[in-house]
């Protein structure tokens, strides 16, 4: 119940335009029978139409509420490389998350799949720095991104085809997926850098 609260306090204007519309639908429904079956008049089309148009717009503000309540994020993979001051030059994956929606972004883990033992490998630190991945919260319109080296890979096969999905979960459980093929691509050619 709080939550529902908090939304609703967090999206004002948009819980004033539910509330308004359907008031306004309400309104409309009435007038269509008052003026259709409680008087001998011929049809009057003016109210049905109005109706009609205040149901598509609030067909329309559930879906503008989908788009409140479930992020869109966008997740790229593109191979990196930097010149590190201890290790020389290093290659990566770049992970990028967009946040495309209107709403904050709670990212919960960045995990593949790892469909041969039913597992996933999860990603904690950021092969360049090696810093611990923080709680990432994106803003809507920014971006995020860290970097995945062979050290991060360590345990698991070398076998390009153990590798499944690339997922991003949040903390409320939405998923984002690369799929296993372009994981692969990238994977295989981080193994083939030579640093």
């Amino acid at each position: 119940m709080n939550k529902h609260i908090e939304f609703l306090k967090e999206n004002i204007r948009f819980s004033l335009a539910i509330f308004a519309n359907a008031v306004a639908l309400l309104a409309s429904i009435w007038w269509i029978i008052d003026s259709n079956w409680k008087s001998a008049n011929p049809l009057e089309i003016e109210p049905i139409v109005t109706c009609l148009a205040l149901s598509a717009t609030l067909l329309g503000l559930n879906f503008v509420n989908d788009k409140l309540t479930k992020p869109n994020l966008k997740v790229s993979l593109s191979i990196a490389m930097t010149q590190h001051h201890v290790n020389g030059l290093m290659y990566g994956i770049s992970i990028t998350l967009e946040n495309h929606s209107m709403i904050k972004a709670f990212i919960k883990n960045f995990q593949v799949q790892l469909p041969e033992t039913n597992q996933v490998l999860q990603f904690l630190y950021d092969g360049f720095t090696d810093t611990v991945l923080p709680k990432v919260v994106i803003e809507p319109g920014q971006s995020y991104s860290f970097n995945i080296i062979k050290k991060n890979l360590g345990g698991t096969s070398q076998d390009i085809k153990s590798y499944g999905d690339f997922v991003v979960t949040t903390d409320i459980g939405h998923k984002f997926t690369v799929p296993a093929k372009v994981f692969r691509e990238h994977v295989a050619t981080l193994l083939a850098c030579k640093t």
